[in-house]
Order: C-alpha cells, then sequence, then structure tokens
C-alpha cells in the first residue's frame, strides 16, 4: 500500500528548526500527547491534545516548536487515493476528504479521537511487518483499517459542518472531481480551461457551470489558487529565481508572472520573498 505513508515524532529526520515540508501528498497531524506549533504556508496554527490537522498536498510547513512530551502521527496519502478504495460518501465529498484542507485544526469528541488513534497505532504496527507476497492478508487488512480511519476522518469533518451539506447532481459532481484531478496534475503548465474541458469531453461553459455549483468557485478561480499556493511556497522553500519559477509555471516571461502573483497576493514575488525571509531570520 505505498499510497501510504505514516510516521510519528521519533520518525522526523533531524533537519533543524527552520527545515520546511512540501510533501507531493495530502498531510495529516494527530497530536495525543503535549503541544506542537506547525507553520503552513507562513500561518502558524498551535495543535494541543486531540486537535487533527489537515494540509494539504501543494502546501509546505514546518514544526516551529515541539514541547518535550509531544506524542503525534503525521500520515501521508496519495490525493488520488480515492479513486482505488470504495467509499460509501459521494464523490465530491470523498474528494475532499481525501484532500481535505483548512488552516485551523478539527477538535472532535475524545472518544472519537481515540478510535482513530488506535487505528492508526494499529495501522503503523501493521505496516513495519514484513509482508508475504504470497499473502496478502496484512495488504488487505491495511487497506481495510485505512478505510476506517477515513471513513471516521469524515464524521470529524461532517460534524464540525466541512460537509458540501447537499445531494449534487451526479453528472455535475463526476465533472467536478475530474476536474480537480485535472488541475492537480496539469496547474503548472496549463491554465486554459480549454485543455479540461477538451479532456472532460465538454464544452467551457458546461465546465464552467458544474465547476461553479459544486464548488462554489469559478474554474479560473481554483487553478489561479492552486499557481498562487505553489507559487509561494517555492519562493518561500527553494533557491530557485524567480525567472526559474515564471518558467516553471509556463509564464511567458517573469513579468507576466510578477504581475499575476501580485493581481492575486497583493505584492510583488520579490517583496513576498524578502518578507519571508525577514520571518525566518527574525
Amino acid at each position: 500500500m505505498n499510497e501510504i505513508e505514516l510516521i510519528d515524532q521519533s520518525e522526523l529526520p533531524a533537519q533543524g528548526e527552520d527545515y520546511y515540508y512540501h510533501p507531493l501528498w495530502t498531510t495529516c497531524i494527530l497530536l495525543y500527547r503535549g503541544s506542537i506549533q506547525v507553520n503552513s504556508n507562513g500561518t502558524p496554527t498551535d495543535l494541543q491534545a486531540g486537535n487533527i490537522l489537515f494540509i494539504g498536498y501543494n502546501k509546505y510547513y514546518s514544526f516551529t516548536t515541539i514541547s518535550t512530551d509531544a506524542i503525534f502521527k503525521i500520515l501521508h496519502y496519495d490525493r488520488n487515493f480515492s479513486n482505488r478504495i470504495r467509499l460509501s460518501i459521494s464523490r465530491y465529498d470523498a474528494y475532499r476528504l481525501i484532500n481535505a484542507n483548512r488552516s485551523t485544526p478539527f477538535t472532535p469528541a475524545p472518544n472519537d479521537f481515540e478510535a482513530i488513534w488506535t487505528l492508526l497505532c494499529t495501522l503503523h504496527s501493521n505496516r513495519k511487518k514484513p509482508i508475504d507476497p504470497k499473502k496478502d492478508f496484512l495488504q488487505k487488512a491495511n487497506i481495510n483499517i485505512f478505510m476506517a480511519i477515513i471513513y471516521l476522518l469524515a464524521d470529524v469533518i461532517y460534524t464540525a459542518g466541512e460537509s458540501s451539506g447537499k445531494t449534487h447532481n451526479k453528472r455535475k459532481e463526476e465533472i467536478t472531481v475530474h476536474f480537480l484531478q485535472l488541475i492537480a496534475d496539469h496547474y503548472k503548465e496549463q491554465r486554459d480551461l480549454a485543455f479540461y474541458a477538451d479532456r472532460l469531453n465538454i464544452s467551457i461553459k458546461y465546465l464552467s457551470i458544474s465547476v461553479k455549483e459544486i464548488t462554489k468557485e469559478s474554474p479560473s478561480e481554483i487553478i489561479s489558487n492552486w499557481l498562487v499556493t505553489e507559487a509561494r511556497a517555492q519562493l518561500t522553500i527553494s533557491t530557485k529565481t524567480i525567472n526559474q519559477i515564471s518558467q516553471e509555471f509556463n509564464f511567458s516571461d517573469q513579468y507576466a508572472f510578477s504581475k499575476f502573483f501580485k493581481k492575486n497576493v497583493g505584492i510583488t514575488p520579490k517583496l513576498f520573498r524578502e518578507q519571508q525571509a525577514n520571518l525566518v531570520t527574525n
């Protein structure tokens, strides 16, 4: 089950206080004891025992502080894993859960947190056991444990009011989920809605209507949000020049990228990078 990674505080790489994680997968942090502060895309978030925090895969994060008694687990999972397991919830809600992302932690009821934590500990222990290629019992058990964790996390999110809360048109829901998955793979090089509409075999107008109805955002807004999020991460944690980043994001030149970034963030990429550097050094 390579779509999942699970570690605890003892397995964190010793990279120092300024080390940033920029995972390719969605991150879920569960704090069992103590306290930690997580900096995600420049926003500090304090976690106390019993908190659960989701971080989108295209965001960077670091641990600003970790108390000496802290016990926590970090679950990374493939953003497309929802395509390969069967969840008895709507396609869009399943996608939102697998790709859960918000800046404030969830605080489930103690019994609910304990149930999730127990399953995580079991999954963590099982993944350290050798797998016999001739027998797939342990592999199947791990998949079912992960599905149970996802269902319990879904209950936490729904209880907190994060469910979409309504029954959507199934066709538009499918289009939206596929569109979001396409963006995850192509947002750096493709900003033209025609590309996505062609891949989905629909018109640009129907793509816009479907995505807007399901997400309350236009397709162009969603693409821009992905670009801005990744641009902020690159400007903060990488040593790439602004010109290199603009080329990676398929802008015609550095000026076009800077204009796009300032429109969405309010300041130029150069000034943003300088401000982030000052935050780290001060």
